[in-house]
């Protein structure tokens, strides 16, 4: 039975990751701070290379989808010893116990690009990257540094996947926002007010179903490595177009209120990748319904509530 080792697998990809894989018969084993799976090891330091390495050793993995990853902290330290330190402590350490020739997946962000102009829609991989803030600098340090290895002929994909939607998002993500409101609106716990941030931007969504087929096809794809891939719908959403989709999903009456304090320092106008180069890959189009993710974000929001 093959083995998978992954990181960050308490987070939002990861609790989708796991059992997906479990259903193509892969043994997983995960690493981090929170227990993921029965056969879990406790990361305790993100730089100590011999605790990854005895990890690596007890494990002895086929494949490592490195998930781990954090999109904000007011310590930027934070930042980058997880977004960027774990992953070269990781590299290191599959290739000090001699499992440098094992597939990984290092997952990055469609944040690495930073500041996008309309010209420059759809994003390509080849789009210069100029990241404004810590989280895309200290994942955009990740990339580079799994490209150098890929030199090497180690066999590492990395992706950039843009906004992943699905049951379980994280909280601070404006989807979440949305429905949290919606839902305690349609309980009767809120008034019928829902308060927004700018509506006027477009973003690419993706369903979290369809990228965790993708990341388990592109580590098992010769091809995909040494290669930065989007992970992307190829097609930009209009956020009030989004937000009227959940409120006529929810069949209730509200009235949208602009909040000034809900308004990004920097907030690009459109964003949305390009997905030719995994289609290249993979023969693949990534389909997203956006009806069917809502309605499994919805029900998994009333299951909390």
């Amino acid at each position: 039975m093959k083995r998978a080792l992954i990181t960050g697998g308490g987070g939002f990809c990861g609790r989708h990751l796991i059992p997906y894989l479990e259903r193509q018969g892969i043994e997983i084993h995960t690493l981090g701070t929170q227990p993921a799976s029965e056969h879990h090891y406790y990361l305790t330091d993100t730089a100590e290379v011999s605790a990854l390495a005895n990890t690596i050793k007890a494990v002895q993995p086929n494949y490592v989808f490195h998930l781990a990853g954090v999109a904000r902290s007011t310590n930027p330290t934070l930042l980058y010893q997880v977004n960027t330190v774990y992953a070269a402590t990781l590299l290191h350490a599959l290739e000090i116990t001699g499992y440098e020739n094992c597939p990984v997946l290092l997952v990055g962000t469609s944040a690495e690009y930073g500041l996008v102009s309309p010209e420059q829609v759809p994003i390509h991989e080849q789009t210069p990257t100029c990241p404004y803030s810590h989280y895309g600098i200290s994942k955009l340090s990740q990339t580079l540094m799994g490209l150098a290895l890929s030199r090497q002929g180690r066999p590492l994909v990395m992706v950039r996947p843009f906004n992943i939607i699905g049951a379980g998002m994280p909280e601070y993500l404006s989807i979440q926002s949305f429905v949290k409101q919606i839902t305690a609106i349609a309980q009767g716990q809120h008034p019928s007010i829902i308060n927004v941030g700018n509506l006027s931007s477009s973003r690419d969504f993706i369903d979290i179903q369809e990228v965790i087929k993708i990341y388990w096809q592109l580590i098992r794809t010769p091809t995909a490595y040494g290669q930065v891939i989007n992970v992307c719908s190829g097609q930009g959403i209009l956020m009030s177009d989004l937000l009227h989709k959940l409120i006529e999903i929810a069949n209730i009456d509200v009235d949208i209120q602009t909040d000034p304090a809900r308004f990004k320092p920097v907030d690009v106008p459109v964003h949305y990748g390009s997905i030719e180069k995994l289609q290249t890959l993979l023969g693949y189009t990534p389909k997203t319904n956006l009806e069917t993710v809502i309605h499994s974000i919805f029900s998994e929001s009333n299951a909390h509530h």
